[in-house]
């Protein structure tokens, strides 16, 4: 026997419509298609569906709260819609008891509030009205709607209701969207909200669109989180709303140098504010010292060193796992491995990033994994880090479960080395903010977490070189300052003020922090300065100094 519960909510042009079954003695059967056991199907990805949203179901006591978020990224996608409304479907399944007093209701027992909706502008009019069908019980719960042209790209569109829950124990839950015609719940008409939107709704074809399936891995219980992103092919668990456990594996590119902020330091500046990470590891600063923001002001910790390759890394992902328990972690090997100096192939680094992300989700079932696609080393040919790239994405595909996302980061398209860079490899300050926006935006628009990076600054302008010091003798000149963190060159400039001459570059493309001459006139008086050049950027002149040759 199946008892059906049916809840229609339309919301901003979205009727939500929850369908609960009770199923006796049929346990989903391995491998048993969605569209076959619910009885609708998929077209491969509509093109007009949100890119991205969550389901969280939570049962408190006697009643069930229901949560529905979703996103639109981009007006096109608004755009076609074509003038429909949109249609939730929350199918649960249960086992148990059948019959009207035992399936969902919105109707108040026993004293309790009334079921609300939350989410809606007062202008929606939010109702609920109520029915009962012919299978247990079907409950249709519809919401007040506002028309579909009133959406907007970018929005969290999130609605929350809760309904008085039967005495069945829910055992799993799908949720589809359908797109269908507004009608008379477009919001302008004077129609009784009772009778708003009935009739016969689709299960299946071009408008209907499955988002989250209990039979692709969702143990659901009655409470449970899953989120879904429009190029996946199945839903994944929710992450933390706050407090997710982030660990970042890498070389140099990600631990940084002295000096730097590293592209770490711009991620954490723009996931702190929205969803509270806690960053994990076993370092705190870079392989050579601390950061240009102290690391105890921020969220620095991770597992990177300077020079490692992923076949060395590798084997310490067990006990990391173990020892610091992330729910993300964001990958960016392979640059060292593919160089002359270890000599891997590109299936080399990619058979080891493999192996990275299978021993992670041996140890956690439910990780979440970012993994990038690097540049690669000045010296590596580009081809061998365009063949990287596509072994990578054969990794994320086929290491991908209903669990554990392996998701893409794009570090390549967009790469200019000598603004990203100020050796061919390390990158400038323009180039953590491209990686840091890169990890953002593929959180926020993936994982459904944290919010967009936004508009990428563009390079900013080096701090001028500090503590230039001279030493003049026997006819030479040498010059020494300060190294300063990611400087592709410096320039020296030089005037023979005794003979009344202009300031003259005469120093130029090296990144070492010393240059000398000779020639210099014996008696006669020079002055000098010094600039910094990172990301095509040059710095203020240094303060400039005197000497007099001897």
């Amino acid at each position: 026997m199946v008892a059906l519960v049916v809840a229609v909510a339309l919301i901003l042009g979205v009727t939500t419509t929850l369908l609960v079954r009770t199923l006796r003695d049929e346990p989903p059967k391995p491998g048993e298609p969605a569209a076959r056991r619910y009885g609708f199907a998929t077209d491969g990805g509509a093109p007009w569906a949100p890119e991205s949203g969550r389901l969280a179901m939570t049962k408190r006591g006697g009643s069930q709260r229901i949560e529905i978020g979703f996103r639109f990224r981009t007006e096109d996608a608004i755009e076609r819609l074509d003038g429909h409304g949109l249609e939730l479907r929350l199918t649960v399944r249960t086992v148990g008891p059948c019959g009207a007093a035992s399936g969902w209701s919105a109707a108040p027992t026993d004293g309790e509030a009334a079921p609300s909706v939350e989410g809606l502008p007062k202008k929606a009019v939010p109702y609920v009205a109520v029915d009962e069908g012919q299978t247990c019980t079907e409950t249709l719960v519809r919401i007040g709607a506002l028309k579909p042209a009133e959406f907007t790209a970018g929005r969290d569109y999130t609605v929350t209701a809760e309904v008085p829950a039967g005495r069945a124990a829910p055992i799993g839950a799908t949720l589809t969207i359908a797109r269908r015609t507004v009608g008379d719940c477009a919001g302008d008409s004077g129609s009784d909200p009772a009778d708003c939107a009935r009739g016969t709704v689709a299960s299946y074809g071009p408008d209907v669109e499955e988002l989250v399936s209990a039979d692709r891995g969702w143990a659901f219980d009655g409470s449970g989180c899953r989120r879904w992103f429009s190029e996946a092919t199945a839903s994944f668990p929710c992450l933390p709303s706050e407090g997710a456990r982030i660990m970042t594996l890498g070389d140099s590119i990600t631990s940084g140098a002295i000096g730097d902020h590293t592209w770490r330091y711009w991620a954490w500046q723009k996931l702190q504010p929205a969803s509270r990470p806690n960053w994990v590891g076993t370092k705190t600063e870079t392989w050579t010292g601390d950061y240009a923001v102290p690391h105890d002001e921020w969220g620095s910790r991770h597992d990177s060193q300077a020079g490692v390759t992923a076949d060395t890394v590798e084997e310490r992902v067990p006990s990391l796992m173990r020892k610091v328990q992330p729910d993300l972690v964001l990958i960016d090997l392979g640059t060292n491995d593919t160089h002359p100096l270890h000599g891997s192939t590109a299936a080399d680094a990619a058979a080891s990033l493999d192996r990275i992300v299978a021993a992670a989700q041996a140890a956690d079932p439910d990780v979440q994994i970012l993994l990038a696609q690097p540049d690669g080393h000045q010296d590596v040919p580009l081809s061998v880090m365009a063949e990287l790239a596509i072994r990578l994405a054969g990794v994320a595909a086929a290491r991908t479960t209903s669990d554990s996302l392996v998701s893409i980061v794009d570090l390549r398209t967009g790469w200019d080395r000598d603004v990203h860079t100020f050796d061919g490899t390390h990158p400038t300050q323009a180039g953590e903010y491209l990686i840091a926006s890169r990890f953002v935006n593929r959180l926020a628009n993936t994982f459904a977490f944290g919010r967009v990076y936004g508009s990428v600054p563009g390079p900013p302008v080096p701090e001028a070189p500090k503590k230039v010091e001279a030493l003049a003798q026997n006819g030479g000149l040498l010059l020494a300052w300060q190294r300063m963190p990611q400087v592709s060159e410096y320039r020296v400039y030089l005037r023979d003020s005794t003979a009344g001459g202009k300031f003259k570059r005469v120093g130029s493309g090296s990144r070492e922090a010393t240059w000398g001459t000779d020639g210099m006139v014996p008696g006669h008086e020079y002055d000098y300065y010094v600039t910094a050049v990172s990301a095509g950027r040059e710095s203020r002149p240094s303060k400039i100094g005197h000497v007099r040759a001897s």
